[in-house]
C-alpha cells in the first residue's frame, strides 16, 4: 500500500496514546520525601482526620478533594482577567456573562423584561441554592408546614441531591427526597446513563393530588453527583420534563457539569452522534424552567455561581414574585444584582470559561482522563472496587466492595479512614458515604436512604497528567492489599452537625482489624477453657 499523507494522518490518529488538547502554562512545585509524610501524619492528627482542615500545601500528589474551583483556568480566562471592569454597578463582565448564558444555554434565556432579573450571579453554588431555596421556604412558609410525624410537608424530588443541595433544602423546611434510577440501585455496571430520574417513581408523586400540592418544584442534577458522576440521558429530561409541564410543576436544573453530561448524551444515546455538543447543550437546557450552576465547575473558574430563570417558564408562573424576592435575597447578602458577591475580572473568565467547556477536544480529554484513573485504580487493587461505568468528572470508590471481608462496619466509618491514610501518602480524597450522607437523629445514626457509600476522587479540570493520577492509584492499591490493617474512626466532634464531614473531627481507634480480631478470639477461648 502506497502510503499519502492522509493515510499517515490515519495511522496516528489510531496510536493508543495521543497528545493533550493542552500545554503546561505554569507549574506549582511540591516537597515530596519521608520527612514529608511524617510530617503530613502529625498534621493529620492535629486537624482530627478532617480532608477538608489538612492544609493544602502539604499535598505535594494529587488533591482530588474537589473538582469544585480547582480548574487550571486557560491563558484566555487569564488574559481575561486582566480586562476586568471592577465598577460597582452594572461592570461590563456582567453584561458579557448573560450574553454568555445565552448563547450557551440557548435562546430561553434571555432576558426581555428589563423589569425584572433573570440571572441571578452569586459568589458560588451553593449560595444560589440557599437563596432559591431561602426565598421559596419564605413564599410558602415551609418551616411551619409539617406533617403529623414532624417531616417537612413540602418535598423536594430529584434524581439525586448532592450534600449543599439537600442541606439547603432541609433547612428551609424541606424534604429532600432522592428518586434514584432502578439501575442506580442495582449498581448496573452495564446502564449508560446510571444518573436518571426514576420516571415511574416521579409519576406516582405527581399523579396523586394530595402528594402533587406538596411538590413546589423538582430537580435534576446533571451529572448525578451522588449517584457516581453518573450521567442524565436526553430522553430521561424529556420524560422528566413532559411529567412536570402535564401537572404543572416546575424543573430545575443542578447544572454544575452540564458540558460533560452533554458529552456523555453524545456519545452513549443512540441517535445523538454527530451531534456538537453546543447543540447538545442548548437542546438540553429547553426542557427546564430554570437552573443553578456552581460556575466552579464546567464554568471552568476559580469562583462564581449563578441561578437562572426563565421568563416564560413555570417557576415564574407558579411563583410570580420569585425573581423579586431574589434580587432582595441579592442585595442583602451579596451586594448589587451586577455583580453578585464577584469581581468584575472574575465574571469575564467566568463566560471565557463557558466558551470553553463545551469544545469536543477538551471534553475528549477529560473524560477520558477519567476514564483512564478509575481503570488505573482498579488495576493497582487488583479488584473491582470503583463504581462503574466511570462519571464525567470523578472516581467513586465503592466502600463496600474495597472493605468487603475485613469486619469494619459503617459505625467504624472507613472511608474517613481511607481518606485520612491517604493523606500520609500525599493525596487528598473525601468520603462521600455514610458519614457524608447520614446523620445522628436521637443519638442514633442513620445512613442514606437509597444507600450511598463511596469515596470520591474528584479530578480538577486540565490541572494533572496521567502520571500523576497513576500514582494516588498506586496508593489506593497499597491500601487495599493492606486493608485488614486499616483502622476504624470515632468521631470526636460535630456527629449531629448538618454538613457533618465538613467540620468533624476524628481519631483513628485503637488497634487494626487484624489485632481486634486476635483479641475477640482470645476472649473466646478463655470463656471456652480452649
Amino acid at each position: 500500500m502506497r502510503f499519502t499523507l492522509e493515510n499517515w494522518a490515519e495511522a496516528f490518529a489510531s496510536l493508543p496514546v495521543r497528545p493533550r488538547p493542552y500545554r503546561n502554562a505554569a507549574v506549582s512545585l511540591r516537597g515530596h520525601g519521608v520527612d514529608e509524610q511524617a510530617e503530613r501524619a502529625r498534621v493529620l492528627v492535629e486537624v482530627g482526620l478532617n480532608v477538608f482542615r489538612f492544609p493544602a500545601a502539604l499535598i505535594p500528589g494529587c488533591d482530588l478533594l474537589t473538582d469544585s474551583g480547582t480548574t487550571t483556568m486557560t491563558m484566555p480566562q487569564w488574559a481575561a482577567l486582566l480586562l476586568g471592569d471592577e465598577s460597582y454597578g452594572s461592570n461590563e463582565g456582567y453584561f458579557e456573562l448573560k450574553r454568555q448564558v445565552v448563547e450557551t444555554f440557548g435562546p430561553a434565556w434571555e432576558n426581555r423584561d428589563r423589569n425584572f432579573e433573570s440571572v441571578f450571579i452569586f459568589h458560588q453554588g451553593r449560595a444560589a441554592e440557599h437563596g432559591l431555596f431561602s426565598c421559596l421556604g419564605r413564599m410558602l412558609d415551609a418551616r411551619a408546614r409539617v406533617r403529623g410525624d414532624g417531616r417537612p410537608w413540602f418535598v423536594i424530588p430529584s434524581n439525586g441531591h448532592f450534600d449543599t443541595t439537600q442541606a439547603n433544602v432541609e433547612a428551609n423546611g424541606f424534604e429532600a427526597r432522592n428518586l434514584f434510577s432502578p439501575e442506580q440501585r442495582a449498581k448496573d455496571a452495564s446502564a449508560p446513563f446510571r444518573g436518571n430520574m426514576d420516571t415511574g417513581a416521579l409519576h406516582a408523586l405527581l399523579a396523586d393530588p394530595a402528594t402533587r400540592e406538596r411538590v413546589p418544584l423538582v430537580y435534576l442534577t446533571i451529572t448525578n453527583n451522588t449517584g457516581g458522576g453518573q450521567p442524565v440521558s436526553l430522553e430521561n429530561i424529556r420524560q422528566v420534563s413532559e411529567l412536570c409541564r402535564a401537572w404543572e410543576v416546575p424543573l430545575l436544573f443542578d447544572a454544575c457539569r452540564f458540558a460533560e453530561n452533554a458529552w456523555f448524551i453524545r456519545e452513549r444515546e443512540p441517535g445523538r452522534e454527530g451531534r456538537g455538543i453546543a447543540e447538545t447543550v442548548r437542546e438540553m437546557f429547553e426542557f427546564c424552567d430554570g437552573f443553578h450552576i456552581s460556575l466552579k465547575k464546567d464554568g471552568l473558574a476559580n469562583i462564581g455561581g449563578c441561578l437562572c430563570v426563565c421568563e416564560d417558564g413555570l417557576l415564574v408562573k407558579r411563583f410570580p414574585g420569585i425573581r423579586e424576592a431574589l434580587t432582595m435575597h441579592q442585595v442583602l447578602v451579596e451586594g448589587h444584582p451586577t455583580y453578585g458577591g464577584l469581581a468584575g475580572r472574575d465574571l469575564k473568565a467566568i463566560a471565557e470559561g463557558l466558551r470553553t467547556a463545551v469544545r469536543q477536544e477538551y471534553l475528549d480529554w477529560r473524560i477520558g482522563q477519567v476514564g483512564r484513573f478509575g481503570a488505573a485504580v482498579d488495576e493497582a487493587c487488583g479488584a473491582d472496587v470503583t463504581v462503574k461505568p466511570f462519571g464525567g468528572h470523578a472516581v467513586y470508590i465503592d466502600l463496600d466492595r474495597f472493605f468487603a471481608g475485613t469486619g469494619l462496619g459503617d459505625g467504624d466509618f472507613p472511608g474517613i479512614s481511607l481518606t485520612a491514610l491517604l493523606l500520609v501518602a500525599g493525596h487528598r480524597l473525601c468520603e462521600l458515604g455514610v458519614y457524608a450522607f447520614g446523620k445522628e437523629v436521637n443519638g442514633r445514626e442513620v445512613g442514606p436512604e437509597p444507600r450511598v457509600n463511596n469515596v470520591r476522587a474528584a479530578i480538577p479540570r486540565l490541572c494533572y497528567e496521567d502520571e500523576d493520577l497513576r500514582a494516588c492509584a498506586g496508593a489506593i492499591g497499597l491500601l487495599y492489599r493492606e486493608r485488614e490493617r486499616v483502622p476504624g474512626v470515632e468521631v470526636t466532634y460535630g456527629k449531629d452537625r448538618p454538613m457533618r464531614h465538613f467540620i468533624s473531627r476524628f481519631r483513628f481507634r485503637d488497634g487494626t482489624i487484624e489485632t481486634r480480631r486476635r483479641a475477640e478470639n482470645g476472649a473466646g477461648r478463655a470463656r471456652t477453657g480452649a
